[in-house]
């Protein structure tokens, strides 16, 4: 295995560690200043902070172009920030982010077995399906009761499903363009998204500041500064595995990481969300040891790491 694909392996589930803590703050801030303000500061911070990095990193421009498709990562992004909050707020963390695995996990299996974008293609042969039944075991196991609102789960699993979208539009842009370009893409289009929704919803703009003030720079800051990490993170985990491998790594370390949360808050550990995932990780590996998946043709030095 290439040492690059080894290092995706291991930053796959601390970029989802970090995820579960840029959701907490993002959640927060969203709570105090509300969910579109909050969403404005969170693309003008990352834009911000990825423009600087840019500046400092000097990442070398790529020849050539990329389909305009590859773009709309940002756009995709937007939907995930407003679904996952609703779904958040209606039916609890622990539903609302099993239904969105769920979702990302569906999405993930359709584009490894499609080859989505011109990614290698990954069979959905039947020796597969054990594993990937004992990762859904998992997550089933974690969310608990699924009774709840219709609407809401349909935004769960959209949310899921927008995760993954924008988690392959902004990778494959990478590997064209570069890790920091393609991130900063990703806020611009963020941005402008929001923007166009500001503008069309026309909120005030007093108790916005206010919202803001009252959250304080960690929590208004923190987010945006955390995105950039992980959308270019991701961005380099993406074109170095299987979507199905990526996702399941990165949601393992968001449950870790929340049950060190809930551990911190709470004094106390939730068996059933520790076994969940124990469960979910097993799938995964599992699946590995079935499938006996040959590695993904290689894509060109480009894809390596940035210059």
């Amino acid at each position: 295995m290439r040492r690059e694909s080894l290092a995706a392996y291991g930053i796959a589930p601390l970029s989802g560690a970090l995820i579960t803590l840029m959701n907490l703050l993002n959640s927060r801030f969203s709570t105090l200043a509300g969910n579109l303000t909050a969403t404005l500061v969170i693309h003008c911070v990352g834009l911000a902070a990825v423009s600087v990095i840019l500046l400092a990193r000097r990442e070398k421009p790529r020849p050539g172009r990329a389909p305009f498709v590859y773009y709309l990562g940002g756009f995709v992004g937007v939907g995930t920030v407003f679904s996952s909050n609703y779904a958040f707020a209606a039916l609890g963390a622990s539903l609302a982010l099993s239904l969105a695995l769920f979702g990302q996990t569906a999405f993930s299996l359709a584009a490894d077995a499609t080859g989505f974008l011109g990614r290698p293609k990954y069979p959905l042969a039947l020796r597969r399906l054990p594993g990937i039944a004992l990762a859904f075991a998992g997550i089933a196991l974690m969310a608990g009761s699924w009774r709840s609102e219709a609407f809401a789960k349909l935004a769960a699993l959209a949310s899921g499903v927008f995760i993954g979208l924008s988690s392959v539009l902004n990778a494959e842009l990478g590997r064209r363009k570069g890790l920091l370009r393609s991130t900063r893409v990703n806020y611009i289009a963020g941005l402008a998204t929001t923007l166009l929704i500001v503008a069309s919803l026309r909120p005030a703009f007093a108790p916005a500041a206010r919202g803001i003030e009252a959250a304080g720079p960690i929590l208004a800051l923190g987010g945006g500064l955390m995105g950039v990490a992980v959308v270019t993170a991701m961005s380099f985990v993406f074109p170095r595995m299987a979507v199905f491998s990526a996702t399941i790594l990165i949601f393992g370390g968001q449950a870790l990481a929340g049950i060190l949360l809930d551990l911190a808050a709470q004094g106390s550990l939730d068996l059933r969300k520790l076994i969940g995932t124990a469960v979910l990780l097993a799938g995964l590996a599992l699946d590995s040891a079935l499938s006996q998946r040959s590695a993904p043709p290689r894509r060109g030095d480009a894809s390596d790491t940035p210059n």
